[in-house]
């Protein structure tokens, strides 16, 4: 909006105050963002607690994981991908106070085609179940493998939980409207309504519904995330209408057209490791689900947050061509990112038996699924810490419209993971198929890496790398320091042996050492990032 003629010249700012005014914004939304995806997380981790003592790793979970996969296949190939990749971006030069109508009108007009073409999948993919859930398990030995019972359970739980995709995809749309507004505080909340709503379906129906109370769970927190969504545009709502090729939708779909494709890649990768776990491992299904759930914790924690912070600011900055601007926003998320990531994947592995023990091991969840769950984390955390700064990577090159690079690069990591999984699935069973995994998030990130740097010249500002080095070699430091007070401890009291209690006072006691450790290393460092966050927490603290 133009300044009034009375109103005051305004200054622009120099080089040194733009970099600490775009730190603070990001700082702060990345605070906002990341207060809600902890709250989210803990509980998806009592979510995945939850299941884990009603039915362990047993067929029960196996039956609710593939129905679960189904529902989250369909939902990242309809629309989910979108939300970074082209909703965010486009929306956001249509989301000034000047073009707010028009913003309505396109908004309203993206959830018509959610309700004409996800409603139109999920009533075919809820007729085709059986045949669905074939193509999921049948590599590893399908009804055979696990029983008819089993096979007809997730039949069943496929056709109760797909509606749900649905409801996610009309979120998604209003999810994207928030972030281009840059409301992050209901999309922050949206996935803590979701697991809220699991972990109580589950509480209060497990014993009676068996399994299936978690399905109705999915359901009415996916209705509880669009009712939310909704209020966050409460002032702004959209305006339904038959525009359906306005041309900012059109330009959605285009960047979304190799999204789409990379996506259908990922799940043929998805569709094949399903397959491999549901015969490989009694066990396998429900270890990795469990153990995928302690690294989607850390990856949500650090990288997403990050991530869609930036990304808006990303994204005006490569529409005004403001590549300095883009270049500094782009080095303050990866330089956040190091400063999250590397503690939490390196403290993840020095503390990951008693993180196992204290959260899974308990109900219908015996020693070996245990033992199964740690060996699947251990095995998942070097591709999550890739995955971390791939994120950011990745949403650099959303933010310049750019969807094709990603792909292709997407493509060539299923490839990898193919190679890494096929050759060790046979002589270490689940662990070939995390290793595989691993692998894929690792060959993404460094061809991403290698691709912009050819692409843009550089990544970032050129002060990445000095952080990115301080926070590892901090962050080992602390590994060092938490995993030997781990394992002097265990040795004396181990805590598969153990009572609740006393696992709670060893991982808290380690994960207070190691955080007193790595704040002090990162004060001795003298990193300017963990100063800003650290002064903006004491003030959102005292506030």
């Amino acid at each position: 909006m133009a300044a009034s003629e009375s109103s005051p010249v305004r200054v622009e700012p120099s080089g040194e105050a733009a970099a600490r005014s775009e730190r603070a914004q990001v700082a702060r939304a990345a605070g906002v963002l990341m207060l809600g995806v902890v709250l989210s997380r803990v509980l998806g981790l009592a979510r995945e607690q939850v299941t884990s003592y009603f039915w362990g790793t047993t067929d029960a979970v196996a039956a609710f994981t593939i129905a679960d996969n189904v529902h989250t296949m369909l939902f990242d190939l309809v629309i989910s991908g979108m939300l970074q990749a082209a909703l965010v971006p486009v929306l956001s030069a249509y989301a000034t106070p000047e073009r707010r109508e028009e913003f309505r009108r396109i908004v309203g007009a993206l959830l018509v085609w959610v309700v004409l073409v996800v409603g139109a999948t999920v009533v075919v993919v809820a007729v085709a179940a059986p045949w669905v859930v074939l193509a999921l398990t049948a590599l590893g030995g399908g009804e055979a493998a696990r029983g008819p019972e089993t096979f007809r359970l997730t039949i069943r739980l496929v056709r109760l939980i797909v509606p749900a995709v649905l409801l996610l995809a009309f979120s998604t749309v209003l999810m994207g409207a928030l972030y281009a507004l840059q409301r992050f505080t209901q999309p922050s909340l949206a996935l803590s309504v979701r697991n809220a709503a699991i972990v109580a379906c589950a509480l209060a129906f497990g014993h009676t519904l068996g399994v299936a109370s978690l399905v109705v769970g999915v359901l009415l927190g996916a209705f509880g995330l669009a009712v939310l969504q909704l209020w966050g545009l409460r002032d702004c709502l959209p305006k339904p209408n038959l525009q359906l090729w306005h041309p900012a939708i059109r330009r959605i779909f285009a960047l979304y057209l190799p999204i789409f494709l990379g996506l259908f890649a990922n799940t043929v990768a998805l569709t094949i490791d399903r397959n491999l776990a549901w015969g490989v491992d009694p066990h396998a299904l429900g270890a990795m689900r469990y153990a995928t759930a302690l690294n989607q914790m850390i990856l949500g924690l650090v990288a997403a947050a990050t991530s869609l912070a930036a990304l808006p600011t990303l994204s005006r900055h490569a529409a005004l061509g403001d590549e300095p601007a883009y270049q500094r926003t782009l080095a303050l998320g990866l330089k956040f990112v190091s400063l999250l990531i590397f503690p939490a994947t390196f403290g993840m592995a020095a503390l990951g038996w008693p993180i196992v023990t204290l959260l899974f091991y308990h109900g219908a969840t015996d020693l070996e699924g245990a033992r199964a769950i740690w060996i699947a984390l251990l095995g998942y955390l070097p591709g999550t810490l890739f995955a971390a700064f791939d994120q950011v990577l990745i949403f650099a090159a959303y933010a310049r419209q750019n969807t094709r690079t990603p792909v292709l690069v997407g493509v060539l990591s299923v490839g990898v993971y193919f190679l890494v999984a096929l050759a060790l699935v046979r002589p270490l069973g689940m662990l070939g198929l995390v290793l595989g995994n691993t692998a894929q998030f690792i060959g993404h990130a460094l061809v991403m890496w290698w691709v912009l740097r050819r692409w843009l010249g550089r990544v970032g500002d050129g002060t990445v790398g000095r952080t990115l080095r301080a926070c590892a070699l901090a962050a080992l430091v602390m590994a060092l320091v938490v995993g030997g007070f781990a394992l002097l401890v265990g040795s004396w009291r181990p805590p598969e042996t153990s009572g609740l209690l006393w696992r709670i006072v060893l991982v808290a006691g380690g994960v207070g050492i190691g955080a007193v450790s790595y704040a002090l290393l990162m004060q001795l460092l003298r990193v300017d990032e963990f100063t800003a966050l650290t002064r903006l927490l004491r003030a959102r603290l005292t506030g």
